[in-house]
């Protein structure tokens, strides 16, 4: 929240220097600001401070509403079927005879957002649809987080999870992947493959040098502060959000002006609120996934090269023999629909489905179209390959 507040505040001080207040930052701005003034200017100069001025104005009012909203999240009654450490396997409909599908979120938010409001659950949608889903809560990193690197999230948790999904059952699990989630499932797929029937990619990031390196390099480079910020081997949450806000340092402006024009009672206000306690409220980060994140897939792309390895074994759409979806949102921003849909190169078209989704990275899960972008169609996909 503090760098979203020091963006919209940065702005504003910048309109306030322009229009003849204080001098802001170093001389050349103040020369700048003088020489626009002398041709002209000054109008431009007011109408920026005061347009600022309404939307610096229109951003706090929504952050006192969002603190002040009634709603809070019940606590999940949710069953735990397995459990190692912090993180727990949630039984999303325990009476369920229909195939399992397991589902596993990323790393850096927690798995909220796929079972988010009653009406605006993914997973329980695949109940309802006669599936017996198994939802990932990673929880908090382990009290030796600095040990933890993916290949043994791979190895310790979510292989288990799947191999007990599939003995309770009697069938290995359809696994679906929800952002960094998706990578972790193709790297069980690619370890495990007996214990996966299908392998779903939800909006994951594959070529993360598309569609612009520089944002890449941007990204690689947080490894070193990252290093720095990290405590008992643990990236805190709120440096994490480091991550977002440079993929769009004026996003939370936007939306929490927008907020504060909702009514407060409506469901939309609701949900605004249930997804803003999700984005901010994620764990922290075990410091060897952060640089795998940073360094490995950022910073050297090894993913769409061709060069990951899990356990030595090389993960790409090659890895698994089984049917594949790709669903790739077209307006992501923090997976643009090049990275999502490079996945897919090269795959035997037999096997893979790609699935343009039109939404945005959280709008495809739970924003107002969800259900006709993605889950129907996901749905349809889930019950091909579970015949």
């Amino acid at each position: 929240m503090a760098l979203h507040a020091l963006a919209a505040w940065r702005a504003h001080t910048l309109a306030i220097a322009a229009a003849g207040g204080a001098p802001m930052f170093d001389d050349e701005l103040t020369t700048r600001i003088a020489d626009a003034k002398s041709d002209g200017g000054a109008r431009l100069a007011a109408a920026m401070l005061s347009e600022t001025a309404r939307r610096w104005g229109g951003f706090w009012d929504g952050v006192c509403k969002y603190h002040d909203h009634p709603y809070r999240r019940a606590d999940a009654l949710r069953q735990t079927f397995w459990r190692h450490g912090n993180t727990r396997l949630l039984d999303i409909a325990p009476d369920s005879d229909g195939p399992p599908v397991l589902v596993t979120p990323s790393l850096i938010n927690s798995s909220d957002v796929l079972d988010l409001l009653p009406d605006k659950s993914l997973v329980q949608a695949i109940a309802d649809a006669g599936f017996h889903p198994f939802l990932v809560d990673w929880g908090m990193p382990e009290p030796d987080a600095a040990r933890w690197t993916v290949d043994r999230y791979i190895a310790e948790k979510l292989a288990p999870m799947a191999a007990v999904t599939a003995e309770a059952t009697g069938d290995a699990p359809i696994v679906l992947g929800y952002c960094m989630g998706g990578l972790l499932a193709a790297a069980l797929a690619a370890a495990c493959p007996n214990d996966v029937r299908a392998l779903g990619l939800l909006a994951t990031p594959w070529d993360f040098h598309a569609p612009t390196p520089e944002t890449a390099r941007l990204v690689a480079g947080m490894a070193g502060p990252f290093r720095a910020a990290a405590t008992n081997g643990a990236v805190p949450t709120d440096v994490l959000q480091v991550l977002f806000f440079a993929l769009d340092p004026t996003l939370a402006a936007r939306k929490y002006r927008r907020f504060a024009c909702m009514d407060q009672a409506s469901p939309e206000a609701v949900l605004f609120v249930a997804m803003e306690d999700w984005v901010n409220g994620g764990p922290d980060l075990a410091l060897p996934v952060a640089e795998t994140i940073l360094e490995t897939w950022y910073g050297e792309n090894a993913t769409a090269r061709g060069q990951w390895r899990v356990a030595g074994i090389k993960v790409d759409n090659r890895c698994f023999d089984g049917p594949m979806l790709v669903a790739a949102p077209s307006r992501d921003r923090i997976v643009p629909p090049e990275s999502a849909r490079a996945f897919a190169a090269g795959a035997d078209r037999n096997r893979l489905t790609v699935l343009d989704v039109d939404g945005g990275h959280v709008g495809m899960i739970v924003g107002h179209d969800a259900k006709r972008q993605l889950w129907r169609p996901l749905l349809r996909w889930l019950r091909q390959v579970a015949t």
